[in-house]
């Protein structure tokens, strides 16, 4: 049985509640055992949070952490397990990553870059079934004017081209027989044609408010410039020039198309 003492022995009684005099209120009942090792679980206790703190202060000096302010240590006590387990985590999921991209056999796939048609070269395109449309609104199906020049005038009155365009298809030497070939003069809204044209020479304007032509030829559909399009009799397209500013850049082909 534990035993409450006063001073000395013989002197004032303790105060009610069994606390011992001088002592802070705080502490509550005191109770001294008899026997000491009544208070070896206690003990136990003390040792085990006291290693636990020991603990944790070394690992947070090798992790170069803050001191730990100074508090109650308890059982309930939050310890370092939960920010080791975060940061293992995270240097696994490092080294999985670099293996993986390491790995001989893994290279990263990549796709082959394609070199955009050029446009002297013949493409395997048919604007045979395309149909554009006039000022009075009358249709020109590309197979009917079939073979022809596609002045691609978008922005550009583009007078000088257009002339010397059909100078060039007039001033052929030895024309081919049957069908002549067509000078068709599109953009989005029917262009103006110059004045004092060869008269020798068909030449239509027309309207392309879709952009069909271009779209119809994969070397112009991203291309808003100043183009020629021949189209030979059965409206296959012979030769492509982007960037059009002169006659010169499709002259040579004039004679391909029939």
């Amino acid at each position: 049985m534990g035993t409450l003492r006063g001073d000395n022995g013989g002197g004032d009684r303790p105060q009610e509640g069994g606390g011992l005099p001088d002592l802070p209120p705080e502490w509550g009942t005191v109770i001294i055992p008899d026997d000491p090792g009544a208070l070896d679980d206690e003990g136990a206790k003390i040792r085990r949070q006291f290693r636990r703190a020991t603990v944790r202060r070394r690992w947070r000096r090798r992790l170069h952490l803050a001191p730990e302010p100074v508090r109650r240590t308890t059982d309930d006590s939050p310890g370092l397990a939960v920010p080791l387990l975060i940061m293992s985590i995270a240097v696994i999921a490092t080294l999985v990553s670099l293996f993986a991209v390491a790995w001989p056999g893994h290279a990263p796939r990549t796709t082959p870059h394609v070199a955009p048609p050029s446009s002297s070269a013949p493409v395997a395109v048919s604007l045979a079934g395309l149909t554009l449309f006039d000022a009075a609104g009358t249709a020109i199906p590309i197979k009917d004017v079939a073979p022809a020049i596609i002045l691609l005038v978008e922005g550009c009155s583009c007078e000088h081209l257009i002339t010397t365009t059909v100078d060039a298809v007039g001033a052929e030497t030895s024309p081919k027989p049957g069908k002549p070939t067509t000078v068709l003069v599109v953009a989005t809204r029917v262009p103006t044609l110059p004045i004092g044209l060869d008269t020798a020479v068909p030449i239509k304007a027309a309207a392309d408010p879709n952009n069909s032509v271009r779209a119809a030829v994969p070397a112009l559909t991203a291309d808003r410039t100043t183009s020629a399009v021949l189209v030979d009799s059965t409206g296959k397209v012979t030769k492509i020039s982007r960037n059009v500013t002169s006659t010169t850049d499709f002259a040579d082909d004039l004679q391909s198309l029939h």
